[in-house]
């Protein structure tokens, strides 16, 4: 038996512009309360440090490591969870959307950088080229951010590398709620993996033609697609008691053996060779099928 217990943040956004230092304080108290909570781990949502911020810090972009790094570090030690805190970053002249993942120690394990951007990132960002695994003291763990999710080939690709839970940080609402949650759970079922997402939050009342409509939901989702804990539409910490070592019982189609296996079972049937090679035709540019020629 694995327990883990991980904390999920819906982030508060006032109707008043935020400042970078109140986001990098409200994200640190996130993490404190998260810690009372006993969490083991804790992930804050996208872009966290220039969430809704006023017109002339919207660009900021912290050289990495910086000032904003090592805030999060020494919080991360003083609680004694492991954090994962999303924002951009700048290196060698590149810009990145990055999510850092810090140990109880307060130390930098590892990143990772959104490899899917939107239109309005790319005029900024550099999509990041890698897809790491990190393996922290409970288990091993994965990040993707926001757009990822419409590529279900990453999940994929982190179940293959021995992920166990992967968080998804994000700030959206659409194209619908339900859509997002719909996603969120399929992953989790096609791989038998815990899925995390961490999002935003207003306060209400909810006015969309009013620009104040953040509902979005913090929830932990078990590897059958069943959500544990959710914030519902209000901001804050929730938290899940994950057993790592639970047994598997998703996809019954998939199944070749007996139901603990169901990883290995995934990674048996996925035919990783037949889409590397489907996919190298297409970035080539070879779209043919040579059984129509």
């Amino acid at each position: 038996m694995r327990r883990v217990r991980i904390a999920t943040v819906s982030f508060l956004v006032d109707e008043k512009p935020h400042t970078v230092e109140l986001n990098l304080r409200r994200s640190l108290d996130y993490i404190s309360d998260a810690a009372r909570r006993g969490a083991d781990i804790i992930c804050l949502p996208e872009n966290v440090i220039t969430t809704n911020v006023k017109k002339d810090e919207r660009h900021f972009v912290e050289p990495f490591p910086g000032e904003v790094t090592a805030a999060f570090c020494e919080r991360a030690k003083d609680a004694g969870l492991h954090v994962i805190a999303p924002y951009v970053v700048s290196e060698s002249g590149r810009k990145y959307s990055q999510a850092t993942v810090l140990s109880r120690e307060g130390e930098i394990i590892g990143y990772y950088r959104k490899t899917h951007l939107t239109g309005v990132e790319a005029q900024t960002l550099v999509p990041g080229d890698e897809l790491p695994v990190f393996h922290m003291d409970f288990g091993t763990i994965a990040v993707q951010l926001c757009l990822d999710m419409y590529f279900p080939e990453i999940t994929r690709v982190y179940t293959a590398k021995g992920a166990e839970v992967v968080f998804w940080p994000t700030v959206t609402h659409g194209p619908t709620q339900e859509a997002l949650s719909v996603q969120l759970r399929a992953r989790a079922m096609d791989n038998s993996i815990i899925m995390v997402e961490s999002n935003l939050a207003g306060r209400p009342p909810y006015a969309p033609y009013e620009g104040r409509y953040y509902p979005g939901t913090a929830r932990i989702v078990d590897h059958n697609g069943d959500v544990l804990v959710q914030t519902g539409r209000r901001h804050g910490v929730t938290v899940a008691d994950v057993d790592l070592d639970d047994e598997r019982l998703t996809v019954g189609c998939v199944l070749l053996r007996d139901p603990d296996h169901m990883r290995e079972d995934i990674l048996r049937v996925a035919r990783m060779d037949l889409f590397a090679r489907e996919y190298a035709r297409l970035a080539s540019g070879n779209t043919g099928d040579k059984n129509h020629e």
